[in-house]
């Protein structure tokens, strides 16, 4: 499997491992791969291609070959990187299922991640992402 269509199955997989492809998720998954090399040098009837061969493979194999055939195919850094933007669209609809933490889980042991990347990566990603700024229910009386 050539790289870009790996990272692609990789992105793509997260975002269908629940069974549900969200508004927020399909934008994220737009904007995760639309400014990465190759993706910026195909055109939309490419990419829709792409996808659908991606798809067709996820409906009738599952993820699990997909997975690990997309995994090898990338090197170490890149596998990173991967996990890193699966970890992000699981979350980009703000919730995280049981089914997507399972393809999370599936994932980092097909690449075969060591156990501070499978905490790591996530962690940074919930600290980036949460809403920190949001009055805790505790903190809204006023000092006296």
């Amino acid at each position: 499997m050539e790289t870009g269509t790996a990272f692609a199955a990789i992105a793509l997989a997260a975002v269908a491992s629940d069974g549900v492809c969200t508004r927020e998720e399909a934008r994220a998954l737009r904007r995760e791969l639309e400014f990465r090399y190759p993706y910026t040098h195909m055109d939309e009837s490419a990419m829709g291609t792409l996808f659908d061969q991606l798809l067709r493979r996820i409906r009738e194999d599952g993820h699990g070959d997909l997975l690990t055939e997309a995994a090898g195919a990338l090197d170490h850094q890149q596998q990173l990187t991967a996990f890193a933007v699966a970890c992000n669209l699981v979350r980009s609809d703000y919730r995280t299922t049981p089914e997507e933490e399972a393809f999370l889980e599936d994932l980092a042991r097909a690449m075969d991640l060591d156990a501070a990347d499978r905490k790591t990566i996530p962690h940074v990603l919930t600290i980036l992402y949460r809403d920190a700024l949001q009055p805790h229910p505790a903190s809204t009386g006023t000092a006296g």
